[in-house]
């Protein structure tokens, strides 16, 4: 559907049901007050009649007169008759005798004080109130036809869906016209983009107008213009990842192709137990090298696509998980883990975290000699909960940590290839970092140890109170 089509019925719609809508609040507000408007006229009109009624009956009584059945019936009569011709009528009820109108079995006395009523399509308002003492025992009835009121709201009703009728279609007619006419500069930016889109690049949009469909074609313009520059810029990115993809290639063609020569050496050569275990290890360790670069690439594919749900993490327990991953690996290198902790929680993701500290972990392992010590710690520093690692090992140049959050960037190439890194784990305690908005910083000198930080943000330093 044309975009001047869906405007056009958008505005239509909009205009219709809004004008709708108005139209029928005003009507109903109008129905409300006139309803609101005859039932104070009902209310003063019955307590008017009742208080004469109690009149003539008190002047009846101090001329010594009874008061009996007959008189209440004359009294009442005299006052029906006077408003009968307004819709109104009366009755007159002496506990459960109706004293007035006589003769009438299908009347009903009232239970309520006020209800609306309807009877062969009439509508009526009826009130129920007794009479001043000491004449208490009376209950004098009001009812009034209010059909009028009703044939004045159907009146309404009707012209309003004559006027809707008549409005409508007159309305559609005018925005057809000014919207085919304000759209008019979409119809020649939609030509020229079909131009640009077959490749000529040359096309530009001839637009002077002075609103925004006029710096719409500026913009238009500078843009086709800034596309040629863009290509030499795509074409660099896509060396890059190129290069990425290389790297990759190698990584996955490293360790496959030494597990394929000692799988052939397995297989060709009568060896004893000794070389058998020795081929098997060097199978076992390009696997597990293998199987880290999957994990490291997947985790780096997904970090920066899964939403972050932070949580209320305690500290102990993420230790408590982080050194039982690095048990083995510690104890074979025969380091001491020392973990130290000043705070109780910090807010994050679990998994997240403990991934961060494990690959901290292990570059720590790797750049560490034996015998040596890692430290794991979290506190607080000016109102910012730190997560730490810091090892004694090697420790890098000031080039080397320039790098070291790069891709497949190794500070040691051989000791890291023979732990079986991919150069992939800084990379991602980086995205880590970023997921959770906090800060990362890595502190190193060379022969005196490595030490990175992980600084979460204020609003998640509530993790510093238990």
């Amino acid at each position: 559907m044309k975009f001047w089509l869906k405007t056009l019925l958008v505005v239509l719609v909009l205009f219709v049901v809004a004008l709708d809508i108005s139209v029928v609040m005003i009507m109903n507000k109008s129905w409300s007050l006139n309803t609101e408007r005859e039932i104070q006229r009902a209310s003063s009109e019955q307590a008017l009649i009742a208080n004469n009624i109690y009149e003539n009956l008190t002047s009846i009584m101090s001329r010594g007169s009874s008061v009996d059945d007959e008189i209440l019936h004359n009294v009442t009569y005299s006052y029906a008759k006077n408003y009968l011709q307004q819709g109104v009528t009366l009755q007159l009820w002496n506990q459960e005798q109706l004293l007035y109108p006589k003769d009438t079995n299908h009347l009903i006395k009232p239970d309520i004080p006020f209800e609306q009523i309807e009877e062969q399509g009439i509508h009526y308002i009826q009130f129920s109130h007794k009479l001043p003492p000491p004449y208490d025992h009376l209950l004098l009835v009001y009812t009034r036809d209010i059909e009028e009121l009703y044939d004045n709201q159907r009146e309404l009703n009707r012209f309003f869906v004559t006027i809707n009728f008549t409005i409508s279609p007159a309305l559609m007619i005018l925005l057809f016209l000014f919207i085919r006419q304000l759209t008019k500069p979409l119809r020649l930016l939609s030509k020229t983009t079909k131009h640009i889109a077959e490749g000529d690049y040359s096309e530009r949009v001839l637009l002077y107008n002075k609103d925004e469909f006029g710096e719409l074609s500026q913009n238009f313009n500078r843009m086709a213009e800034a596309i040629e520059q863009r290509m030499h810029e795509l074409s660099e990115m896509a060396e890059e990842k190129q290069r990425i993809v290389d790297n990759l290639a190698h990584e996955l063609r490293t360790p496959l192709t030494s597990m394929q020569g000692f799988a052939e050496y397995l297989r060709s050569a009568n060896i004893g137990e000794e070389e058998r275990g020795t081929a098997t290890h060097y199978i076992w360790t390009e696997t597990m090298r293998l199987k880290s670069l999957a994990f490291k690439l997947l985790d780096l594919s997904v970090v920066g696509r899964k939403p972050l749900e932070l949580q209320r993490i305690p500290v102990e327990e993420l230790f408590n998980s982080v050194q039982q991953t690095e048990m083995k690996n510690m104890r074979d290198s025969r380091i001491k883990l020392i973990v130290h902790r000043d705070i109780d929680y910090v807010y994050g993701d679990f998994d997240l975290l403990a991934t961060f500290l494990v690959n901290c972990l292990e570059n720590s392992i790797h750049a560490s000699v034996e015998g040596g010590e890692i430290r794991l710690m979290a506190y607080e520093l000016d109102e910012e909960a730190v997560l730490e690692v810091r090892d004694f090992g090697i420790g890098m140049t000031a080039q080397q940590v320039a790098r070291a959050f790069e891709p497949f960037y190794r500070a040691d190439s051989a000791r890291s290839r023979e732990h079986g890194g991919a150069g992939l784990g800084l990379s991602l305690c980086r995205q880590i970092a970023e997921a959770h908005d906090a800060r990362l910083s890595l502190q190193s000198k060379q022969h005196s140890g490595t030490s990175v930080h992980l600084i979460l943000q204020l609003h998640n330093n509530s993790s510093t109170t238990p």
